[in-house]
């Protein structure tokens, strides 16, 4: 996946999950109470910690799992490994 389809997916509000490494990830973007100027991504490991950005270019570039950000692991794994709702 690249950059420009992560920014499209997060942005118009799918979900995200994704294999990478044998561990699953998911992406969600929020509006709490509707409020579009109180939005946010969220990014976590399947029941672990959860980080949250307000822009998918801190996703992408900062964001990271065991040394490895979430642009290496999106532009690393085939589309079969990611699954967008």
């Amino acid at each position: 996946m690249s950059f420009k389809e992560l920014e499209e997916y997060v942005l118009i509000g799918n979900e995200i999950e994704f294999s990478y490494k044998g561990r699953m990830y998911s992406i969600t973007y929020y509006y709490p109470n509707d409020d579009i100027n109180n939005h946010f991504i969220s990014f976590c490991e399947f029941y672990k910690e959860t980080t949250e950005v307000r822009t998918p270019y801190e996703l992408w570039n900062y964001v990271s799992r065991y040394g490895v950000t979430v642009g290496e692991m999106l532009s690393s794994i085939s589309e079969e490994d990611i699954y967008i709702y």
